[in-house]
């Protein structure tokens, strides 16, 4: 992931470019991405929905929605990725809204945070998945989480194959037959990017808020 900005940030978040040289744009989840998390499950396929939600779902709905972006971005946090270059489904100015990933502290343990990711199926296996991942192991260090958490089906292998990759320990206890359960340990680093990925974080939620209240 080569991520690059200029100062001052602004809240339409911050520019990258995937090793293939896809560009990208990502920031965190706003309250108003309802229809844009609509819009995006609208592009994703039956196998892809089911994957992600371990049922068979023709759209989301309102209830569902209210949870997904009602969250407080201090134990629930969230980042979207864009396409820029892509035209948005729901006509805003950053692109088309293609991922996201979620990162949600265990009240009970916060050394755990349980994570989610969604890809459309039209930008699968180019590298989003992976930067989603980097996403959160960063968000995660910046938050004393020690484990990002992971629960896939077993017919996952896409995901299996990502997991496998970085090492994530198959937690055999809370898995079964069917829903297998990955723990990923968040390892501190030298160069600091962790801590850059979560207060980047802060950041640009902390301008989007500012922008708001003005308006």
């Amino acid at each position: 992931m080569d991520l690059s900005w200029e100062l001052p940030l602004d809240a339409d978040g911050v520019r990258g470019t995937l090793d293939d040289g896809s560009p990208f744009v990502m920031r965190p989840l706003r309250s108003t991405d309802g229809p844009g998390l609509e819009a995006a499950f609208k592009k994703m396929s039956p196998r892809s929905r089911y994957l992600r939600f371990f049922t068979v779902r023709e759209r989301l709905g309102t209830e569902l929605l209210e949870s997904l972006t009602d969250i407080d971005h201090d134990r629930h946090r969230a980042w979207v990725i864009a396409d820029p270059t892509a035209d948005s489904d729901i006509g805003t100015d950053e692109g088309r809204g293609v991922a996201i990933a979620r990162l949600i502290v265990v009240q009970d343990d916060p050394k755990i945070a349980e994570a989610s990711l969604a890809v459309v199926d039209d930008y699968q296996s180019r590298g989003f998945g992976r930067l989603l991942l980097e996403l959160l192991i960063g968000t995660a260090r910046d938050t004393g989480v020690e484990f990002v958490r992971f629960e896939t089906l077993y017919e996952n292998r896409g995901m299996r194959a990502l997991l496998n990759g970085l090492d994530a320990e198959r937690n055999v206890e809370l898995s079964d037959r069917e829903v297998l359960v990955y723990d990923l340990p968040v390892t501190p680093v030298d160069d600091g990017e962790g801590v850059a990925i979560g207060a980047l974080y802060e950041i640009l939620r902390f301008i989007a808020s500012a922008d708001l209240d003005e308006g």
